[in-house]
């Protein structure tokens, strides 16, 4: 559920001389709370890392294809994949430690 921000949030906010990404950040957090901003940078991270994988599996398929698949490009694919699963399972954990709140209180 999304929360008032004040007008005095809004100064302090302005005060504090935050750049656009940092400012936008800061009222997402007062309006949805910081549980919420997390779980915003998990997905991302996740999302991120997901698109990765991908790249890095598809140029490891073109390598395949035709036969110049090197070490080094097998390295970066379990490394793209390591780092897509971490931010898969730090999701989850942040996901499954979050209190249960039905979709109609959202």
């Amino acid at each position: 559920m999304r929360r008032p921000v004040t007008s005095a949030q809004l100064n302090d906010l302005h005060a504090r001389g935050l750049t656009d990404r940092q400012f936008r950040r800061e009222v997402y957090a007062l309006e949805h709370g910081a549980d919420a901003l997390r779980l915003l940078d998990l997905q991302a991270r996740r999302d991120v890392t997901a698109d990765l994988c991908k790249q890095a599996l598809i140029a490891a398929r073109l390598r395949l294809r035709d036969g110049s698949l090197q070490p080094y490009q097998l390295r970066t694919l379990a490394q793209a994949f390591a780092s897509w699963q971490a931010a898969v399972l730090a999701l989850a954990d942040f996901q499954s430690r979050r209190p249960s709140v039905p979709a109609a209180a959202e």
